[in-house]
This record gives C-alpha cells, structure tokens and sequence, in this order.
C-alpha cells in the first residue's frame, strides 16, 4: 500500500496498492516511510521508482518534501502514529530531517552528498552518493595514465573528509592531488582559485560540492576556464557530458534504488549488514575520446573495456 502523507500540498492518496516485483512471498511485511527532497530532481525520482518497484508488499507512506511543509515534529508524530519498521531518506534534505526526528525504528538513506559530514549514529544504514574513491581515482590512473597532477577545488563544509581521504587513496594509485579549499565560495574566490590551480595540474576532477556547484552559471565558467587552460575535466554524473567532461565516472541511478531495497529488505528481516554504509554497486563510465584529442590528452586505448560509453568525433 502507498499512502501520501496528509501535510502534501495536493491532498492525501489511500490505498494504491503496489505491485509485486522482486520481493518473494517469503519476504516479510513491513512499513516504510519514504521521505524524497525533491521527486521533481530525476536522480531522487529513479531511485524511489526503482525502490518501491523491489518493494512490493510493503505499505509505503510516501513523503515528499518539496510539497509538503513536514518538520521534525511533524515527523515524529509521523513515526508515533504510524510506527514504521523503517524510514528510508532520499537526499541529503531528507536525510537531514530524519536525524532531527526521534523514533526508534532503522533509517535507511541513499544520494545524501558526502554522507560522513552528518552526525554519525547507530541504526542508521544507506548507500553511499558516490562510487568508492579507489574506484573513482584507479579508474582516473587507468584510463588517463598521463594525467597524473589531479586538481579539486571543494567547500570544506561539504567534502573535508572526503578530500583528505582521496588524498591517502590518490597516492597508493600514482596520483598527486592538487586540492584547493574555498571556505567561502563567492564567484570571486572561485574564478581565483580556480585560475591559480590550472597551471599546475593535468586534469580537473569535479566532485559533488554544492558549495562550489552552486548554480548553472557556476558550473559553466569552471568549465570554460579548463577548456581555455587545455585542461580535462573528470566529473561525477553524465550530466555534465553536456558542459564539456572528458570523463564521467556515475553511480547507476536504478542500481542506487534496488540495492536500498535490498538493504530495506536486510533490515526488516532484523539482519545486520555486514556494512552500515554500501558504495554504489552499478556504475556509467563515458569517455570524450574526441574533446580529449582536442585537449592533447592522450587516453588508454586498452582500458576502454572499462568504459559503457565512447564519444567520438564524427
């Protein structure tokens, strides 16, 4: 059963039962509190798709946030009412909310950037936003074994730790991370660093920071300025294909939402995963092979095994 909270702005739907997919009849039964930040953003749509799509013969209580004006307290006379077996957040809005809220019952979390910013507490389990940064910078050393001087630019608010990992994890692949933290990043300090960070690095590495991604405009002069400096850009999703990334190394949007589900369906048989916190277990690699000509930047011609999409200049 799918059920939309009462506080939606468009009314509350009862009653709409969902269809069995890959849950067995020996799966058990269960209540899950859906909370989504924005259905409208594509990425959140999918996976909940995707989820409730695994999740047949559990009663859903669906939230979203965008049209809702649920609080923490609000939540928590969510949970009182209805005593959910799980909450399950999408998105780091989401997920804030329900580490503000009280309740005994598991949360489960997925496309929360940089999860390991947010206050750390039992019970709580999810899928990581990004691939494993061993995966993320041994692809990089693979597929473009010449850029070796890796440049970041990152608000310490949102990536420190992540930064300083990929620091530990850049060195045992043959990488240099150039990394260059902004802790107010105005567009001048911005276009400042970014300017001061070109000339020494072989390829920008683009990483989730919405301290530094903050609007279109933003997005469109960090690539502009690599263009300009011949430098590649290394990004995050394949939207960015689009602004002119040589290289995308993606999470599986739908393989983000069946692996919740599998992790929601752990979870109320009471069994404890072996890890609290996956890393995406699907991903999409796409290689420009026709900007990186461009750019004189030569890739592994052996490598492209590795890669689910070629570009090349027609």
């Amino acid at each position: 059963m799918c059920r939309r909270h009462p506080l939606t702005k468009w009314g509350l739907l009862l009653g709409a039962l969902l269809t069995p997919a890959a849950v067995t009849g020996q799966e058990p039964a269960g209540k899950i509190v859906v909370l989504n930040t924005a259905r409208s953003v594509d990425r959140y749509r999918l996976t909940e798709e995707e989820f409730r799509r695994q999740m047949g013969g559990q009663t859903i209580i669906d939230v979203n946030l965008e049209e809702s004006d649920l609080d923490a307290a609000g939540l928590n006379d969510l949970i009182a009412r209805e005593h959910p077996d799980l909450v399950y957040s999408i998105g780091s809005q989401a997920f804030h909310l329900a580490g503000a809220a009280a309740g005994g019952a598991p949360q489960l979390f997925s496309s929360v950037i940089n999860w390991q910013r947010f206050p750390q507490r039992a019970g709580v389990y999810g899928i990581a936003n990004e691939l494993s940064l061993s995966q993320e910078l041994s692809l990089l050393r693979y597929l473009l074994p010449k850029a070796v001087r890796v440049g970041v630019l990152f608000d310490p608010k949102f990536n420190r730790e992540r930064i300083a990992e990929a620091k530990a994890y850049s060195k045992d692949v043959g990488l240099t991370l150039v990394e260059k933290s902004i802790d107010n990043p105005v567009n001048d300090e911005v276009d400042d660093a970014l300017l001061e960070l070109l000339p020494q690095i072989d390829i920008l590495w683009l990483v989730s920071d919405p301290g530094i991604l903050t609007d279109r405009d933003r997005v469109e002069g960090i690539f502009q300025a690599a263009d300009e400096a011949g430098k590649p850009v290394y990004a995050y999703s394949e939207v960015f294909i689009g602004f002119g990334a040589s290289l995308v190394a993606a999470p599986d949007i739908p393989t983000i939402g069946r692996q919740a589900a599998t992790l929601a369906q752990s979870l109320l048989r009471k069994e404890e995963p072996a890890a609290a916190v996956q890393f995406p277990a699907g991903s999409n690699i796409i290689l420009d092979a026709c900007h990186l000509a461009k750019l004189n930047t030569e890739y592994n011609p052996d490598a492209l095994d590795s890669v689910n999409r070629l570009l090349e200049c027609h």
